[in-house]
């Protein structure tokens, strides 16, 4: 039986995030769940007996803030704790039963708090057993000199909560500008952009956390780099080949992620409501974001 595991990014609405987790709760997952530090108190005890049938681990926390290194990292200790090379801080009480052999995944699935599956777990599984091997990355065409001075210029001030920090990264960007500053000069990085969200396989999971010293070095003190690590690091190695649609011609499917920019409000993505439920259930995609309500089961 190959199992997956679900990778959780959450810090908000977890009433919202009990309906993701039972819509996941199937002998063939085993959930890996980090609660943003910032979030106060959470119910872990609630939380640990939700599920009848996947394995729920928490990992420690993290304060984890937009556009800072502290997203990569998030993604990089979940992938760790799932991998088996990182020990969970708090466990459900049948969680290391349920669970089995950490790592021996066939898939990891990266999604925020507020996605759902589009698909019965019977359907997605099918789905990557089809596809077996295969990488889901989404990819931009063109990496802009915006997005190139996110890891090439240096920026101190992401983690900071501080009115301060947006003046005094935009003041220094200015500077460094003017001085000629490029941290990739040098580095035959290839840069890559695109979605944060991933379904990949064991094997390209562990070539990503080998190369946890070379990502710190080259992706720390950055600005929304978490759309930057994976993909380029993915382009540049040997399991380039194995990625479903680097081409993008599939469009969003190139990830399998549904995401409603369109509708959105320019920061974040279009929150679905009830009116959209056979849109979404129409749609090829296996997950989709974002939700605050779970539409689909009504």
């Amino acid at each position: 039986m190959n199992r997956h595991a679900y990778l959780i990014m959450a810090h908000s609405h977890f009433d919202f995030l009990k309906e993701l987790l039972l819509c996941l709760d199937d002998r063939r997952n085993d959930i890996y769940l980090h609660i943003d530090l910032k979030a106060g108190s959470f119910d872990f005890a609630g939380f640990s007996q939700l599920l009848s049938q996947s394995g729920l681990f928490f990992t420690e926390r993290l304060s984890v803030s937009w556009g800072g290194y502290s997203q990569i990292a998030c993604e990089l200790l979940l992938l760790k704790t799932a991998a088996g090379r990182k020990e969970c801080s708090l466990k459900t009480p049948g969680a290391v039963q349920s669970a089995g052999r950490p790592g021996s995944y066939a898939y990891y699935h990266l999604l925020s708090g507020s996605d759902l599956p589009l698909k019965s777990q019977d359907e997605i599984h099918a789905f990557f057993e089809k596809h077996k091997g295969a990488e889901f990355i989404a990819f931009d065409r063109d990496i802009s000199r915006q997005t190139r001075e996110r890891i090439s210029l240096w920026h101190f001030f992401r983690e900071s909560s501080s009115p301060l920090a947006e003046p005094a990264d935009h003041a220094l960007t200015v500077l460094q500008r003017l001085l000629r500053v490029d941290r990739l000069k040098g580095s035959g990085i290839q840069l890559r952009k695109g979605p944060n969200w991933f379904s990949i396989t064991d094997e390209l999971a562990r070539y990503i956390l080998d190369r946890e010293d070379y990502i710190h070095s080259h992706f720390s003190h950055s600005v929304c780099a978490d759309e930057l690590f994976l993909q380029t690091l993915a382009a540049a190695s040997p399991f380039r080949e194995n990625i479903f649609d680097e081409e993008g011609k599939t469009g969003s499917m190139a990830n399998l992620r549904y995401v409603d920019w369109e509708r959105g409000d320019g920061n974040s993505p279009y929150t679905f409501q009830k009116n959209d439920r056979e849109l979404l259930l129409g749609l090829p995609h296996l997950f989709a974001r974002k939700f605050d309500r779970n539409i689909l089961a009504e």
